[in-house]
């Protein structure tokens, strides 16, 4: 491996992320979302609903980053805040029903850029991206 560092791992996949979150962002504009914002709806989805120390915990982001991207959805009423049922005391995030046509217009796009970033790729060069990312990922559980 070499010592400059415009080939250091980290200085690499944060610039590949950045490219590909601007086409992401520029793709999902048009509906008034962000990956990021996407990425939380997506999670909501599949979860049904989390609270936001768990949600930050599976996105890999912050608390406070987390709510700044939460706001703007809450304002559009995309999502709800909520008692937990199994405890009362405890607030949860999930989606609303138009969250959810949201999310429902923004996974073709998202879809459409994955399977163009695949082409550019290749099918085999893009899953062994995604296996080696998703070990890296696992570096820090």
């Amino acid at each position: 491996m070499s010592d400059d560092p415009l080939h250091c791992t980290c200085a690499v996949l944060r610039g590949a992320s950045r490219h590909l979150s601007r086409r992401y962002d520029a793709a999902l504009a048009g509906l008034g979302l962000s990956l990021n914002q996407y990425s939380i709806l997506a999670r909501l989805d599949r979860l049904d609903a989390a609270d936001v120390g768990k949600l930050a915990e599976l996105l890999v982001m912050d608390r406070s980053t987390l709510g700044h991207l939460i706001r703007p959805l809450q304002a559009r009423t995309w999502l709800e805040t909520r008692r937990d049922p199994d405890d009362r005391r405890r607030t949860v995030l999930a989606l609303t029903s138009t969250g959810r046509a949201v999310l429902d217009a923004a996974r073709p796009i998202v879809a459409e850029h994955q399977r163009g970033l695949e082409t550019a790729l290749g099918e085999e060069d893009a899953a062994t991206l995604i296996a080696l990312l998703e070990r890296v990922t696992a570096l820090n559980r």
